[in-house]
């Protein structure tokens, strides 16, 4: 069972899934991956884990329906106060935060130049995803944009050596990939999900999330 107790500056550590139909997001990936759902404080934030190892979160849209569902992506952060100077210097756009997770650590929500949002996790006591790199777990995390130029410097000026993965795209954003078993794609076109290029689906409410196939 690969474990991951620590990551890097820069390093995807944290995905999220922040929906405006809790249930039905808790019903596809549930059924999907054999996910488990444990409510985590007032708000409706959920951990997901995945035989009792931390996979993500889930929480409810803070807009309603105007905001729509999608899944977001934490990059490391050993200082949320330096990082979000960094942001704001190299062209990128805070627009929540830094705000306290409770004991967990802090967050914050950026836009980068090329106006894909992301976010920063300066873990206090948890720094991201445990499980990872399994069938239903994390594997990887991409970001799809059309202004890979932009991105590729602003990444590359905020952390040096991070592992970041920049891909051209139409579609702008940040992507979450999750390890796939026999028969996973199958199963969630027939629960609603839509086809997308390069291996990407569109869940039922809309959110953009990968598979990648473990050998």
């Amino acid at each position: 069972m690969p474990r991951r107790t620590a990551y890097g500056p820069g390093t995807p550590c944290w995905v999220d899934h922040i929906t405006v139909d809790l249930t039905g997001a808790k019903q596809f990936y549930g059924d999907l991956f054999g996910w488990e759902f444990t409510r985590e404080n007032s708000r409706g934030y959920h951990l997901i884990t995945l035989r009792g190892e931390i996979i993500g979160g889930l929480g409810p849209s803070p807009m309603g329906p105007a905001f729509g569902s999608s899944w977001n992506v934490y990059l490391a952060a050993k200082d949320l106060g330096h990082t979000g100077a960094e942001v704001g210097r190299l062209g990128g756009r805070i627009v929540m935060g830094p705000v306290p997770a409770g004991e967990n650590g802090r967050l914050c929500l950026a836009v980068d130049p090329s106006g894909a949002a992301v976010g920063f996790w300066e873990g206090g006591r948890d720094e991201g995803v445990v499980l990872v790199d399994e069938p239903g777990a994390l594997c990887a995390c991409e970001l799809h944009t059309s202004g890979r130029q932009a991105a590729t410097e602003f990444y590359r000026n905020l952390y040096d050596d991070a592992p970041l993965v920049i891909r051209p795209s139409a579609r702008t954003g940040w992507v979450p990939f999750f390890g796939t078993g026999a028969g996973t794609v199958a199963a969630a076109l027939a629960a609603g999900a839509r086809p997308l290029e390069s291996g990407l689906l569109a869940d039922p409410l809309g959110a953009v999330f990968g598979l990648t196939t473990l050998n």
